[in-house]
């Protein structure tokens, strides 16, 4: 029976031209299999990065999730381009058959 963790992680903090710069990212674990040898999956993704200035506010800017919308395109634009290669080369069938 697999079992599923979740948590942040974060990378940082890093100082770069007076500001203080922390990624933090959901980290996503699942481990099937009940002793040490079981397989174990990590998946991490982004969530936002915190900037402290130099002034001591903090600034949270949240990071999109743009890989489901670029998978769904990709899918798309193959469909679209299998019903014009489809109709493409059932035209110059068309257009062979009536020169014969």
């Amino acid at each position: 029976m697999g079992v599923l963790q979740r948590g942040e992680t974060t990378i940082g903090p890093v100082a770069y031209g007076g500001r203080t710069i922390t990624l933090v990212a959901r980290t996503t674990a699942v481990h099937l299999g009940g002793d040490a040898r079981g397989a174990l999956h990590v998946r991490s993704r982004p969530v936002h990065v915190e900037v402290l200035d130099e002034h001591g506010r903090r600034h949270v800017v949240p990071i999109r999730n743009v890989e489901r919308s670029l998978i769904a395109a990709i899918a798309i634009g193959g469909v679209a381009s299998t019903y014009a290669l489809r109709a493409f080369r059932e035209s110059l069938t068309r257009k062979r058959r009536a020169s014969r």
